[in-house]
Protein backbone atom coordinates (compact mmCIF):
# COMPACT_ATOMS: atom_id res chain seq x y z
CA UNK A 1 0.00 0.00 0.00
CA UNK A 2 2.83 2.30 1.00
CA UNK A 3 4.26 1.81 -2.55
CA UNK A 4 1.25 2.46 -4.30
CA UNK A 5 0.78 5.92 -2.23
CA UNK A 6 4.39 7.00 -2.90
CA UNK A 7 3.72 6.36 -6.53
CA UNK A 8 0.62 8.66 -5.89
CA UNK A 9 3.78 11.93 -4.58
CA UNK A 10 5.68 10.97 -7.47
CA UNK A 11 3.03 11.09 -10.09
CA UNK A 12 2.69 15.20 -8.30
CA UNK A 13 5.92 15.50 -10.28
CA UNK A 14 4.69 14.23 -13.78
CA UNK A 15 2.20 17.65 -14.71
CA UNK A 16 1.86 16.36 -18.39
CA UNK A 17 -0.33 18.44 -21.35
CA UNK A 18 -0.80 17.76 -24.79
CA UNK A 19 -2.58 21.27 -24.79
CA UNK A 20 -1.35 23.96 -27.22
CA UNK A 21 -2.09 27.26 -25.36
CA UNK A 22 -0.98 28.76 -22.06
CA UNK A 23 -2.95 28.28 -19.12
CA UNK A 24 -2.67 29.33 -15.57
CA UNK A 25 -4.52 27.73 -12.56
CA UNK A 26 -5.30 28.90 -9.26
CA UNK A 27 -7.20 26.90 -6.67
CA UNK A 28 -8.31 26.69 -3.07
CA UNK A 29 -9.60 23.65 -1.34
CA UNK A 30 -10.32 23.59 2.03
CA UNK A 31 -10.99 20.58 4.37
CA UNK A 32 -13.49 20.44 7.30
CA UNK A 33 -12.75 19.76 10.78
CA UNK A 34 -12.23 16.09 11.91
CA UNK A 35 -11.08 13.66 14.28
CA UNK A 36 -7.45 12.37 14.67
CA UNK A 37 -7.06 8.46 14.40
CA UNK A 38 -3.81 6.84 15.02
CA UNK A 39 -2.15 4.25 13.98
CA UNK A 40 -4.22 1.83 15.86
CA UNK A 41 -7.78 3.08 14.51
CA UNK A 42 -8.16 5.19 17.71
CA UNK A 43 -9.75 8.41 17.85
CA UNK A 44 -7.34 11.07 19.96
CA UNK A 45 -9.45 12.37 22.56
CA UNK A 46 -9.98 16.48 21.83
CA UNK A 47 -7.52 15.55 18.90
CA UNK A 48 -9.29 17.32 15.80
CA UNK A 49 -7.54 19.02 12.24
CA UNK A 50 -8.79 20.52 9.69
CA UNK A 51 -6.90 21.50 6.59
CA UNK A 52 -6.23 24.56 3.92
CA UNK A 53 -4.88 24.18 0.50
CA UNK A 54 -3.22 26.53 -1.83
CA UNK A 55 -2.22 26.02 -5.23
CA UNK A 56 -1.06 27.68 -8.63
CA UNK A 57 0.07 26.52 -12.15
CA UNK A 58 1.17 27.76 -15.00
CA UNK A 59 2.00 25.55 -18.43
CA UNK A 60 3.82 27.78 -21.00
CA UNK A 61 4.57 25.76 -24.58
CA UNK A 62 7.41 27.68 -25.75
CA UNK A 63 7.78 25.23 -29.09
CA UNK A 64 4.96 24.05 -31.07
CA UNK A 65 4.95 22.45 -34.68
CA UNK A 66 2.19 20.20 -36.32
CA UNK A 67 3.10 18.28 -39.54
CA UNK A 68 1.20 17.74 -42.06
CA UNK A 69 -0.39 14.59 -40.95
CA UNK A 70 -1.41 17.04 -37.76
CA UNK A 71 0.88 15.53 -35.46
CA UNK A 72 2.59 17.64 -32.78
CA UNK A 73 5.81 18.04 -31.51
CA UNK A 74 6.28 20.34 -28.26
CA UNK A 75 8.24 22.04 -26.00
CA UNK A 76 6.71 22.95 -22.27
CA UNK A 77 7.32 24.66 -18.98
CA UNK A 78 5.39 24.01 -16.23
CA UNK A 79 5.93 25.32 -12.79
CA UNK A 80 3.23 24.53 -9.71
CA UNK A 81 3.61 25.64 -6.12
CA UNK A 82 1.27 24.35 -3.53
CA UNK A 83 1.31 25.38 0.23
CA UNK A 84 -0.94 23.29 2.46
CA UNK A 85 -2.01 24.82 5.70
CA UNK A 86 -3.01 21.56 8.21
CA UNK A 87 -4.62 23.37 11.14
CA UNK A 88 -4.61 21.06 13.93
CA UNK A 89 -5.85 21.33 17.36
CA UNK A 90 -4.27 18.84 20.77
CA UNK A 91 -1.70 17.17 18.03
CA UNK A 92 1.65 17.14 18.44
CA UNK A 93 4.15 18.26 15.86
CA UNK A 94 5.36 14.74 16.22
CA UNK A 95 2.51 13.28 14.65
CA UNK A 96 1.52 15.89 11.78
CA UNK A 97 3.36 18.81 10.64
CA UNK A 98 1.84 22.18 10.67
CA UNK A 99 2.59 23.22 6.66
CA UNK A 100 3.64 21.55 3.91
CA UNK A 101 5.11 23.62 0.80
CA UNK A 102 5.88 22.10 -2.35
CA UNK A 103 7.64 23.86 -5.38
CA UNK A 104 7.94 22.02 -8.89
CA UNK A 105 9.27 23.24 -12.15
CA UNK A 106 9.18 20.93 -15.16
CA UNK A 107 10.72 20.80 -19.01
CA UNK A 108 8.22 18.53 -21.31
CA UNK A 109 8.68 17.51 -24.63
CA UNK A 110 5.83 15.87 -26.45
CA UNK A 111 7.02 14.25 -29.97
CA UNK A 112 5.23 11.59 -32.43
CA UNK A 113 7.09 8.64 -32.56
CA UNK A 114 3.80 7.30 -35.34
CA UNK A 115 0.56 8.06 -36.05
CA UNK A 116 -0.52 5.78 -33.06
CA UNK A 117 2.55 6.37 -30.76
CA UNK A 118 3.70 9.41 -28.91
CA UNK A 119 6.78 10.06 -26.38
CA UNK A 120 6.60 12.43 -23.46
CA UNK A 121 9.60 12.79 -21.47
CA UNK A 122 10.60 15.02 -18.94
CA UNK A 123 13.07 16.81 -17.07
CA UNK A 124 12.67 18.55 -13.30
CA UNK A 125 12.91 19.61 -10.27
CA UNK A 126 11.36 20.84 -6.88
CA UNK A 127 11.36 21.53 -3.07
CA UNK A 128 9.39 19.83 -0.78
CA UNK A 129 9.36 20.76 2.83
CA UNK A 130 7.63 21.82 5.63
CA UNK A 131 9.39 25.13 6.48
CA UNK A 132 7.76 28.64 5.11
CA UNK A 133 11.33 30.79 4.63
CA UNK A 134 13.10 29.79 2.13
CA UNK A 135 16.23 30.69 3.61
CA UNK A 136 15.74 28.16 6.04
CA UNK A 137 15.31 25.19 3.00
CA UNK A 138 18.14 23.01 2.36
CA UNK A 139 19.37 20.51 -0.06
CA UNK A 140 17.20 17.38 1.72
CA UNK A 141 13.78 19.15 0.26
CA UNK A 142 15.41 19.31 -2.96
CA UNK A 143 14.30 16.59 -5.43
CA UNK A 144 15.27 16.05 -8.75
CA UNK A 145 12.76 13.91 -11.56
CA UNK A 146 13.02 12.56 -15.18
CA UNK A 147 11.50 10.36 -16.91
CA UNK A 148 10.15 9.20 -20.29
CA UNK A 149 6.57 7.64 -21.10
CA UNK A 150 5.05 6.37 -24.22
CA UNK A 151 1.71 6.41 -24.91
CA UNK A 152 -0.37 5.00 -27.32
CA UNK A 153 -3.79 6.67 -28.88
CA UNK A 154 -6.02 3.54 -28.74
CA UNK A 155 -8.91 5.84 -30.42
CA UNK A 156 -9.96 9.26 -30.10
CA UNK A 157 -11.15 9.31 -26.73
CA UNK A 158 -8.69 7.25 -25.05
CA UNK A 159 -4.68 7.49 -24.62
CA UNK A 160 -2.69 4.72 -22.80
CA UNK A 161 1.03 4.56 -21.79
CA UNK A 162 3.68 3.51 -19.87
CA UNK A 163 7.52 3.97 -18.82
CA UNK A 164 9.71 4.98 -16.08
CA UNK A 165 10.38 7.73 -13.61
CA UNK A 166 13.48 8.99 -12.44
CA UNK A 167 13.86 10.31 -8.90
CA UNK A 168 15.82 11.02 -6.08
CA UNK A 169 13.17 10.73 -3.06
CA UNK A 170 15.02 8.32 -0.99
CA UNK A 171 18.09 10.22 -0.82
CA UNK A 172 19.68 8.81 -3.99
CA UNK A 173 18.15 7.91 -8.17
CA UNK A 174 15.59 5.39 -8.04
CA UNK A 175 13.57 3.94 -10.71
CA UNK A 176 9.86 4.33 -10.50
CA UNK A 177 7.12 2.74 -13.34
CA UNK A 178 5.23 5.20 -14.31
CA UNK A 179 1.54 5.21 -15.82
CA UNK A 180 -0.20 7.71 -18.55
CA UNK A 181 -4.08 7.54 -18.47
CA UNK A 182 -6.27 9.81 -20.10
CA UNK A 183 -9.47 9.01 -21.24
CA UNK A 184 -12.02 11.67 -22.57
CA UNK A 185 -15.83 11.87 -24.33
CA UNK A 186 -17.26 15.05 -25.02
CA UNK A 187 -20.49 15.95 -25.87
CA UNK A 188 -23.34 16.67 -23.82
CA UNK A 189 -22.16 13.60 -21.36
CA UNK A 190 -18.81 13.92 -20.56
CA UNK A 191 -16.71 11.37 -18.85
CA UNK A 192 -13.01 11.24 -18.47
CA UNK A 193 -10.52 9.77 -16.23
CA UNK A 194 -7.14 10.78 -16.26
CA UNK A 195 -3.97 9.35 -14.02
CA UNK A 196 -1.06 12.62 -14.98
CA UNK A 197 -1.41 13.90 -11.33
CA UNK A 198 -2.39 12.50 -9.25
CA UNK A 199 -5.89 10.30 -9.98
CA UNK A 200 -8.78 12.40 -10.95
CA UNK A 201 -12.30 10.99 -12.60
CA UNK A 202 -14.97 12.90 -13.68
CA UNK A 203 -18.82 12.50 -15.17
CA UNK A 204 -21.12 15.46 -15.91
CA UNK A 205 -23.53 17.12 -18.67
CA UNK A 206 -23.03 20.25 -19.97
CA UNK A 207 -26.00 22.12 -19.73
CA UNK A 208 -25.22 24.94 -22.69
CA UNK A 209 -21.79 26.16 -23.49
CA UNK A 210 -22.04 28.42 -19.94
CA UNK A 211 -22.45 25.69 -17.44
CA UNK A 212 -21.29 22.02 -16.48
CA UNK A 213 -22.11 19.79 -13.83
CA UNK A 214 -19.81 17.21 -12.58
CA UNK A 215 -19.40 14.36 -10.24
CA UNK A 216 -15.82 13.58 -9.32
CA UNK A 217 -13.35 11.60 -7.59
CA UNK A 218 -9.68 12.64 -7.00
CA UNK A 219 -6.64 11.51 -5.33
CA UNK A 220 -4.15 14.26 -4.36
CA UNK A 221 -1.36 15.09 -1.76
CA UNK A 222 1.72 16.65 -0.39
CA UNK A 223 5.16 16.24 0.61
CA UNK A 224 7.76 16.92 2.79
CA UNK A 225 11.20 15.92 3.64
CA UNK A 226 13.11 17.01 6.85
CA UNK A 227 14.73 15.49 9.72
CA UNK A 228 13.32 14.00 12.35
CA UNK A 229 15.26 12.91 15.48
CA UNK A 230 18.53 13.48 13.75
CA UNK A 231 16.96 10.73 10.77
CA UNK A 232 15.49 11.75 7.55
CA UNK A 233 12.09 11.47 6.90
CA UNK A 234 9.17 12.29 4.67
CA UNK A 235 5.83 13.28 5.64
CA UNK A 236 2.64 12.50 3.67
CA UNK A 237 -0.63 14.39 3.36
CA UNK A 238 -3.00 12.36 0.85
CA UNK A 239 -6.53 12.86 0.19
CA UNK A 240 -9.85 11.76 -1.36
CA UNK A 241 -12.20 13.16 -2.29
CA UNK A 242 -15.66 13.16 -3.80
CA UNK A 243 -18.77 15.80 -4.58
CA UNK A 244 -20.45 17.58 -7.24
CA UNK A 245 -18.52 20.27 -9.50
CA UNK A 246 -20.83 23.05 -11.18
CA UNK A 247 -18.59 24.64 -13.85
CA UNK A 248 -19.12 28.35 -15.21
CA UNK A 249 -17.45 29.13 -18.30
CA UNK A 250 -17.30 32.89 -18.57
CA UNK A 251 -15.59 33.04 -22.13
CA UNK A 252 -13.20 30.61 -23.75
CA UNK A 253 -10.83 31.30 -21.85
CA UNK A 254 -12.23 31.29 -17.98
CA UNK A 255 -13.67 28.95 -16.48
CA UNK A 256 -14.69 28.48 -12.66
CA UNK A 257 -15.29 25.58 -11.20
CA UNK A 258 -16.43 24.93 -7.25
CA UNK A 259 -16.50 21.49 -5.59
CA UNK A 260 -18.91 20.61 -2.58
CA UNK A 261 -18.69 17.17 -1.23
CA UNK A 262 -16.80 15.10 1.29
CA UNK A 263 -13.57 14.15 2.21
CA UNK A 264 -13.21 10.64 2.17
CA UNK A 265 -9.79 9.56 3.21
CA UNK A 266 -7.10 11.94 4.35
CA UNK A 267 -3.99 10.27 6.18
CA UNK A 268 -1.06 11.97 7.27
CA UNK A 269 2.01 9.92 8.18
CA UNK A 270 5.99 9.84 8.95
CA UNK A 271 8.71 7.46 7.12
CA UNK A 272 12.21 7.23 7.19
CA UNK A 273 13.68 8.01 3.84
CA UNK A 274 14.83 4.13 3.15
CA UNK A 275 14.11 1.26 0.66
CA UNK A 276 13.02 -1.11 3.75
CA UNK A 277 10.12 2.11 4.42
CA UNK A 278 8.81 2.25 1.29
CA UNK A 279 7.44 -1.45 1.56
CA UNK A 280 6.53 -1.01 5.03
CA UNK A 281 2.77 -0.84 6.13
CA UNK A 282 3.40 -0.06 9.99
CA UNK A 283 3.36 4.07 9.57
CA UNK A 284 0.27 4.39 7.07
CA UNK A 285 -2.63 3.94 9.07
CA UNK A 286 -3.32 7.60 11.33
CA UNK A 287 -5.37 9.53 9.31
CA UNK A 288 -8.16 11.62 9.89
CA UNK A 289 -12.14 10.78 10.00
CA UNK A 290 -14.44 11.97 7.05
CA UNK A 291 -14.98 15.44 6.99
CA UNK A 292 -16.60 18.28 4.25
CA UNK A 293 -14.78 19.66 1.59
CA UNK A 294 -15.05 22.20 -0.61
CA UNK A 295 -12.72 24.14 -3.46
CA UNK A 296 -13.15 26.88 -5.86
CA UNK A 297 -10.59 27.15 -8.97
CA UNK A 298 -10.19 29.95 -11.70
CA UNK A 299 -8.82 28.34 -15.15
CA UNK A 300 -7.18 30.83 -17.74
CA UNK A 301 -5.85 29.65 -20.90
CA UNK A 302 -4.36 32.10 -23.18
Amino acid sequence: MKTTRLLWALLLLLIVSAKTMAQVSLKTEYFGSSSYIDNEGNKMENGKGSATIYRGNIKIPISVKMSKDSLVTAWMVDVAGTYASLENKNISQDLVLSNITNLQLSLITIRPLSPKWSLIAFLGAGVYTNETQISRVNGNSILGSGGALFVKKINPKLDLGGGLALTNTLGYPMLFPALYVNYNSEGKYTFRVSMMSGFQAAAGYNFNNKFALHLIAEMNGQLAMLQKERKNVMFTHQYFVTGLRPELKLNKHISLPITLGVNAMRSVYFNERTLKSLFSDKTTHSKFDFSWYAAAEINYRF
